[in-house]
């Protein structure tokens, strides 16, 4: 087994050596997860080390030339999609296994530690937070940039990735993307599109041929709540609860398809340009802003996700 990229794997005094030249390390966290008929279980898992791969790169270039330094991939989630396949990692044991791999790295000397996801539950990244968190009071720059892109989907506003049509056929696509990509938040046009650049051979070609996602009915406690915030004035908030009622109003539909959007109309092209001139290119800019600048981690979206589950402990 090839072990040159793993830094658990390589000699202690050489593996202590390189740390000490502030080279950042890579920590993947994500679920065993159903992404559809079309997906693998480990979506999240792949995209992640792809994109940590030519993130490394692109700070490598920006940075001086550094290894690419694994620290742990951990295939454990919170909140996984319910299907076949999908394992849940309940929160509390998720933070506290990633608090344990934390105080390994800042034993052996890590000085930048950068974790990857694509897993979007809100206590799946909280429990991430918490390394973070941890790393950052032993004096470890840390942070999870996939914050950014979960902020940008409840933030969306129609038109936010304008060459999106370029890349689409199918004109009611077209549309439904400009006016809904948040809508598409799992194994959709967005991440199969990710999945057949960055990982062809997890695609199975019945995406073609895959129904479109029916209109999603939002959740009416969750919406009450968003409309409640926006009349107290914490338009952040009615946004956030605004998001989580679509998520569950898609989570409680029957039948339930494993998938949102419409991934039929997926593409290579459209996903090299989500990863190349959107997501890679924020990555990038939020690790050299927090890791050799001195900008804060990005937050963890949804944080009220943490009381009104009682950490968990209380799932709907």
């Amino acid at each position: 087994m090839d072990l040159s990229f793993e830094l658990f794997g390589m000699p202690h005094k050489k593996m202590t050596e390189t740390l000490k030249t502030g080279a950042p390390v890579f920590v993947l966290v994500n679920p065993v997860e159903y992404h559809g008929p079309h997906l693998s279980l480990y979506t999240d898992e792949v995209l992640s080390m792809t994109l940590a791969r030519k993130l490394h790169e692109r700070l490598s270039k920006t940075k001086g030339d550094f290894p690419f330094l694994l620290g742990q991939n951990l295939s454990l989630g919170a909140g996984p999609t319910p299907g076949p396949g999908s394992v849940h990692t309940p929160y509390l044991v998720l933070k506290k296994k990633i608090r344990k791999l934390c105080k390994s790295l800042v034993a052996v000397g890590a000085q930048k530690v950068i974790f990857m996801t694509f897993h979007g539950a809100p206590l799946h990244n909280m429990a991430i937070q918490s390394g973070v968190d941890y790393l950052e009071s032993k004096g470890v720059k840390s942070l999870n940039p996939f914050n950014i892109i979960l902020q940008k989907l409840i933030d969306y506003n129609p038109g936010d990735y304008p060459r999106t049509s370029e890349f689409i056929n199918n004109d009611e696509t077209k549309e439904f993307v400009k006016s809904k990509l948040n809508h598409d938040f799992h194994a959709g046009i967005f991440e199969t599109s990710l999945c057949l650049y960055l990982c062809p051979h997890t695609v199975d070609d019945c995406y073609l041929k895959l129904k479109d996602c029916p209109e999603l009915v939002p959740d009416k406690f969750l919406l009450g709540l968003s409309k409640a915030s926006k009349l107290s004035g914490n338009k952040r908030l009615a946004r956030e609860f605004e998001f989580a009622a679509i998520g569950m109003g898609w989570v409680t539909m029957k039948p339930r398809l494993g998938y949102s959007g419409r991934p039929k109309d997926a593409s290579a092209k459209l996903g090299e340009y989500y990863a190349e001139e959107n997501i890679l290119p924020t990555y990038e800019k939020a690790c050299l802003e927090g890791l050799w600048g001195s900008e804060k981690s990005p937050e963890p979206v949804m944080k009220w996700v943490k009381q009104l589950t009682l950490a968990g402990t209380i799932m709907p």
